[in-house]
């Protein structure tokens, strides 16, 4: 990491601008320093989860050093988006016995409280990457004993009902066995990418944890980085593994690292892989078997296929809504929309989530005679993502309505009937499939009798 820009914005918090361009100026780092950097140092945007509290702790041992505390570094604390723990890991790492000998060593060389954004000794360094290291426990509340069913959007449910009890769903599944694409797919991705572990990438593992905690899942799925543009995937019905692109690192602050993680643990806890893995697999077979109609006929298969990327793209809504349960912060989930649509990294400092929802009521506007209506149908048809632009409306419209303070407050979620609707009402409905591993079960078993995961759709 980069110390410089670092301890430029540390110094930037708190001290004089004289100051901060003096501090500059013997890095001979930026030279005179733009009023427009200046305002990305305070934004905290360009930081990861540990630069920002890098920062934090310089801030501390300036104001310990110079006799300040209180508000002043409270508000710090708020700029940069920490939690509250990372005060306790000041107290403890920077204790006051290492203050006043830093003190000291200062007043010794005749040197200014500021210069400890300059290069320190090798000790004071270490006392500040120590600090660093310590865990440090995230305030975001824990949503114990949240059901899926909770904040799915019911357009998703109800699809979903109906595709697990219809018979061109379940020769799909036949032929994803046969092709055997789940393992194709997993040897890919775990043969080739790297898996991320408490010890070769602590910020990025420690993230998806506290997602998992967040969201009351108990396992932590298999995560991995993979090479490639801004993106995370999840993979694999029966053991699901979650990839996601390594510059992901780069570009999202750790509010929207979160996010990206809980949409995909939000697949996971809505079972949605099986399917989506369907939906993904549908155009490599449609390839090797020639006319995809399966024995049952042309117009049946392609309305069934309809059927399923309308619930895909269904899924993706209620995947949203469990990233925003999970990072808590309606602002970092509509700037990852903006992102994904390919906002350039070089003016992320810009991005103004007000002028990108104004977007998407423009795109609603768009279809107002029957041509467009059409035109906007067929372009939709076969996509398994909705538009960010209208995912981002999307989900803020369910923030602002009041169901995410719902499901984000416990009384109220101990009112609502947390158990699925029954609204499958089709001739299919004693023969459905586990969403986990593909099998056939019944509404009235509880457990899936091969793989053992909980059926969903349990009466």
């Amino acid at each position: 990491m980069n110390t410089v820009p670092v301890l430029l914005a540390a110094a930037s918090l708190v001290v004089t601008k004289d100051e901060l361009n003096e501090i500059a100026e013997y890095y001979n780092y930026f030279g005179e320093m733009s009023e427009a950097h200046f305002d990305s140092v305070l934004s905290g945007k360009e930081y990861s989860k540990n630069q920002a509290a890098l920062i934090y702790h310089c801030c501390y041992l300036y104001f310990a050093l110079a006799g300040r505390t209180g508000n002043s570094l409270a508000g710090v604390r708020k700029k940069l988006g920490l939690p509250k723990s990372v005060y306790m890991n000041s107290l403890k790492c920077i204790g006051k016995k290492r203050v006043d000998f830093i003190r000291d060593e200062f007043t010794a060389a005749g040197k200014v409280f500021s210069e400890v954004f300059k290069e320190n000794e090798s000790h004071v360094e270490k006392m500040l990457v120590e600090a660093v290291s310590c865990e440090m426990p995230d305030d975001r509340k824990i949503l114990t004993n949240l059901s899926s069913f909770e904040y799915e959007h019911p357009t998703d449910r109800s699809y979903l009902n109906k595709l697990n009890t219809n018979v061109v769903i379940e020769k799909l599944i036949k032929l994803y066995s046969e092709y055997n694409f789940e393992r194709i797919l997993l040897v890919q991705y775990t043969g080739s990418n790297i898996r991320v572990t408490p010890k070769n990438i602590p910020y990025l593992y420690n993230a998806l944890k506290t997602v998992c905690e967040v969201l009351d899942v108990k396992d932590i799925p298999p995560l991995y980085v993979a090479s490639g543009s801004l993106n995370a995937m999840t993979v694999g019905s029966s053991k699901p593994i979650i990839v996601i692109s390594s510059i992901a690192l780069s570009l999202l602050s750790y509010d929207e690292l979160l996010f990206i993680l809980g949409h995909e643990v939000g697949h996971i806890k809505s079972q949605h892989v099986l399917y989506h893995s369907i939906g993904n697999f549908i155009p490599y077979i449609a390839g090797v078997i020639g006319n995809l109609t399966l024995g049952i006929g042309e117009i049946a298969v392609k309305g069934v296929l309809i059927l399923l990327y309308q619930w895909y793209r269904m899924s993706e809504i209620t995947a949203d809504r469990a990233g925003l349960l999970a990072c808590q912060n309606i602002d970092a989930a509509v700037s990852v929309m903006a992102k994904l649509s390919g906002y350039p990294p070089s003016r992320y400092d810009e991005i103004d989530n007000d002028l990108f929802l104004d977007q998407a009521v423009e795109f609603e506007n768009f279809d107002k005679n029957a041509f467009d209506k059409l035109l906007k149908l067929f372009s939709v048809l076969y996509k398994t993502h909705p538009w960010t632009v209208m995912r981002a409306k999307e989900l803020k419209s369910w923030y602002d309505n009041g169901d995410y303070a719902r499901v984000y407050n416990t009384e109220e979620r101990r009112k609502v009937d947390r158990k699925p609707q029954n609204i499958v009402g089709t001739i299919f409905e004693k023969d459905m499939f586990c969403a986990s591993c593909g099998k056939k079960i019944t509404s009235a078993s509880r457990f899936c009798e091969f793989c053992g995961k909980e059926n969903i759709y349990y009466k």
